[in-house]
């Protein structure tokens, strides 16, 4: 399948979507916090919907399982080594890479998303009050947070809370080994020049080709979006990005697609509090084009930049 996503509101081809399991289940008001949930999942509620969920999906598109298309990487020896060896250097257990590949594809793919039990190989171990040698990924279900699709590539996310960097290294190693795909990565965790860039996909909005809008806020930092804006540079068209500033608290702001969603070619669902409040979150419009910035300015609001390129939007 080729990659090529220009509208948040074109006809889909593809979906990938990661149904809640047991790692949901493994939630407890004690880490609830460290998970970033302010309340505890109900998983058979959650797995009801998600039935629903996928059933009209696959009416209009194919829909494809993260944990399936996470089996097929680590069917490869050499793409299950190099995912294993990333993520046991991450998360600085080195010591259970020889055991996690010992492990057959299905079995390795569970426990990298419901986690690896605590394996008590010493008195350390079996003290600990930690139940896991990797967490849960008790997020992953947010798949569009730890990866988004901007025109024919692929951006991974540099997810803000280290709890979730598994989840990135997981989907860059779908996108880069699945013969699935054809797209290219563009990987912001790369770059040790600029260690406070962050950026979820949950703040990245495809509006058009040409327009790409991204939140600014307790996900996403500018200098995020700074590394979007040396992407396209390179790419030498021209390209607007709108960075919206958002709310730091509540939690009910994280991310852009939480107050601006883009219903249709001329309607779009906002929380006018933020997006029509320019006093307090303002919108500014980056012009790029030719391998060069060419403006940089504040505008009225993100609804006002957008109708100036041409995308006149009734908000709702």
């Amino acid at each position: 399948m080729k990659i090529n996503v220009s509208s948040e509101i074109g006809e889909l081809e593809g979906v990938i979507v990661h149904t809640p399991g047991k790692e949901v289940e493994n939630m407890t008001p004690q880490n609830a916090e460290r998970a970033l949930y302010s309340d505890i999942l109900n998983l058979s509620v959650a797995s009801k919907e998600y039935i629903q969920f996928k059933k009209v999906l696959k009416k209009v598109a194919t829909v494809f399982e993260v944990s399936d298309l996470l089996k097929t990487v680590l069917s490869d020896q050499e793409s299950k080594r190099t995912l294993i060896t990333k993520i046991c250097e991450k998360e600085n257990v080195p010591e259970i890479i020889d055991y996690l590949l010992e492990q057959t594809p299905n079995d390795l793919a569970k426990q990298l998303i419901e986690g690896v039990p605590l394996i008590e190989v010493n008195l350390t171990k079996y003290l600990s009050d930690e139940r896991y040698e990797l967490q849960p990924l008790h997020n992953f279900f947010f798949t569009r947070d730890a990866s988004v699709s901007i025109n024919n590539k692929v951006l991974i996310g540099k997810l803000a809370n280290q709890v979730r960097e598994r989840e990135a290294l997981i989907m860059e190693s779908i996108f880069n080994s699945s013969k699935l795909f054809q797209t290219k990565t563009l990987n912001p965790n790369l770059d040790l020049s600029a260690p406070k860039i962050t950026i979820e996909g949950g703040d990245i909005l495809i509006a058009r080709e040409d327009i790409i809008l991204v939140g600014i806020g307790e996900r996403t930092t500018p200098q995020g979006i700074d590394f979007l804006i040396e992407y396209f540079k390179q790419t030498k068209r021209k390209v607007n990005i709108i960075a919206q500033v958002l709310p730091r608290k509540p939690e009910s702001f994280i991310h852009l697609d939480m107050v601006f969603t883009l219903l249709d070619t001329n309607k779009c669902l906002i929380y006018s509090p933020v997006i029509l409040n320019n006093h307090a979150y303002e919108a500014v419009q980056i012009s790029i084009d030719n391998g060069k910035v060419k403006s940089i300015n504040e505008e009225l609001s993100l609804i006002e930049s957008l109708s100036k390129l041409g995308m006149d939007l009734e908000p709702i």
